[in-house]
């Protein structure tokens, strides 16, 4: 008889009625309204470009690094589909292609493959791939369009000086004219902000406007069961308390920027997030406020991406620091 064989595959060692090419399915689904919207809002001609080749380029590496190193080809998981979703819709407006060819290639090989692949990576990828532009790039990643009724001018500016008649301008972010003047004469100057930030009328990235829509999408999967609550919610708590100790408006910083996006589809990933309920909190928490520490004292007007990569470091501490024990119900 031959010898049998035993593999153990690295942990954990979950078990789900729902495969991963349905879980990603669904994020997917979450996704598409806050992706229409970025659609329709900043217009075809600066979003589908971006999307459609960070989507394209993701499921590509990931096929590229699976034939070299001759492993089972895994885009039919879906997984590089999301990611490559995500990346996208983290991206300005307007994006240059070799920007999206370059995202995707760093989030699928940097932040994904080179670990082992999906369920041994201790980054999420699509951040990977954002933070590595943002840094190499940064004035690419910092260049916003918007519609000229929506653009925000600079402070000595008024609507009615704004061009009329053209597709987009160029404009700062609510977030980069609080990083320069503050919230006081921001929202003076813009009666409405909170509003504009919530429906999502607002210069950005394609994806992270509309806080609604990416509401609406995060409880879809949330009532399936295929997401969490404590990770988001202690997020958002760790953003607010550091925007309240430092005198700034927690609604403003929940509603700006990708808070909303990063809290419910990026630093709740299965992967790289905390296996213990404890252990989700400090995580979420420490995002939250690393996120609004970057925001008002960095160098940065957002600290979403990094704040989250910072805390999936610390990731394998949190699993070792506080195990799940074996009989305990999870949260």
């Amino acid at each position: 008889m031959g010898e049998l064989r035993f593999f153990q595959t690295p942990a954990p060692h979950l078990k789900s009625p729902a495969s991963v090419p349905k879980i990603m399915f669904m994020v997917v689904v979450a996704l598409i309204p806050a992706t229409i919207w970025g659609i329709y809002f900043f217009g075809p001609k600066l979003t589908l470009a971006p999307l459609i080749i960070c989507i394209l380029s993701c499921l590509f590496f990931e096929w590229l690094d699976c034939k070299i190193f001759k492993k089972p080809v895994t885009i039919q998981d879906g997984s590089a589909l999301v990611t490559g979703l995500l990346l996208g819709l983290s991206l300005p407006p307007g994006s240059p292609f070799w920007i999206a060819i370059a995202g995707g290639g760093i989030a699928i090989i940097l932040g994904k493959q080179m670990f082992g692949g999906l369920g041994q990576n201790i980054f999420n990828p699509a951040l990977v791939g954002r933070a590595v532009l943002l840094i190499s790039w940064p004035k690419v990643m910092t260049s916003w369009y918007a519609k000229a009724p929506f653009a925000f001018p600079t402070i000595d500016q008024g609507l009615a000086t704004m061009p009329q008649g053209i597709d987009a301008v160029t404009t700062p972010t609510a977030l980069t004219l609080t990083k320069e003047y503050g919230f006081q004469v921001l929202s003076q100057f813009e009666p409405r902000l909170l509003w504009r930030l919530f429906v999502g009328t607002v210069p950005g990235s394609i994806g992270e406007t509309s806080v609604l829509l990416l509401l609406i999408g995060y409880f879809l999967l949330l009532g399936l069961g295929i997401v969490k609550w404590d990770v988001p919610l202690f997020f958002l708590i760790g953003l607010s308390c550091v925007a309240l100790i430092t005198g700034q408006n927690p609604i403003y910083h929940l509603f700006a920027g990708g808070a909303i996006i990063g809290a419910c589809f990026m630093a709740n990933d299965y992967t790289t997030s905390p296996l213990s309920f404890k252990g989700r909190i400090i995580f979420g928490f420490g995002a939250g406020a690393i996120t609004c520490i970057i925001r008002i004292l960095g160098g940065y007007p957002e600290g979403v991406t990094f704040g989250i990569l910072v805390m999936n470091a610390v990731v394998p501490l949190l699993d070792k620091l506080l195990p799940r024990r074996f009989g305990v119900k999870q949260s």
